[in-house]
């Protein structure tokens, strides 16, 4: 099972990936996670990222491609896992797709959560993270949109996107996404 968690930031795709990871005893992982860890440490990544990321821009794909190949290569990654925040540019997933057949893994079901704009900045303020002021939401918003956005018909095409309302509440969503997710029909059928 591998599922890429595709939308803007503050969709909801980490909160909806921490819950079904648990739930499947897959990893999640979480771009934003992994490159404030590197800034946190003040790893050599980390400290290249720091200039992009205070400056609401996506980090180049080599930093990104870098932290990426390092986590495939934990053994916890063969049983399945959620990419949420990965790829954001069509470059990230033909590099995403390279690095797929060199660990032999299947190409994943990608989930795209719509949320209207006013949602998305009430969200992301709420969190109350030190970059995430409205100056830099409207820049991240805008990046999206002119990075981003071009995957939904990239993922169309490959037949493998599902597009949820991530307008609802967290707990309605994870309710849409059990309903919606293959996996996880086999696995509660499994258990029952």
């Amino acid at each position: 099972m591998q599922f890429i968690f595709l939308g803007p930031p503050g969709a909801g795709k980490g909160t909806q990936a921490s819950i079904l990871a648990d739930r499947w005893q897959v990893p999640h992982i979480s771009t934003g996670d992994i490159l404030r860890a590197a800034i946190a440490g003040k790893t050599s990544l980390g400290i290249q990222a720091r200039t992009h990321v205070e400056a609401g821009e996506l980090v180049p794909d080599i930093l990104i491609m870098a932290l990426i190949r390092e986590r495939f290569e934990a053994p916890d990654m063969k049983q399945g896992w959620i990419l949420d925040g990965f790829p954001r540019t069509l470059a990230q997933a033909q590099a995403l797709d390279k690095l797929l057949t060199r660990f032999r893994q299947p190409h994943p079901q990608t989930i795209y959560f719509e949320v209207s704009t006013e949602n998305l900045a009430n969200r992301t303020l709420a969190r109350g993270r030190q970059d995430d002021t409205a100056a830099t939401i409207r820049r991240r918003l805008a990046v999206y949109q002119a990075d981003t956005t071009p995957l939904i018909d990239f993922y169309e095409k490959r037949e493998c996107l599902i597009n949820i309302d991530g307008n609802r509440s967290p707990e309605a969503v994870t309710q849409i996404l059990q309903a919606s997710l293959p996996v996880y029909q086999s696995s509660r059928l499994a258990r029952v």
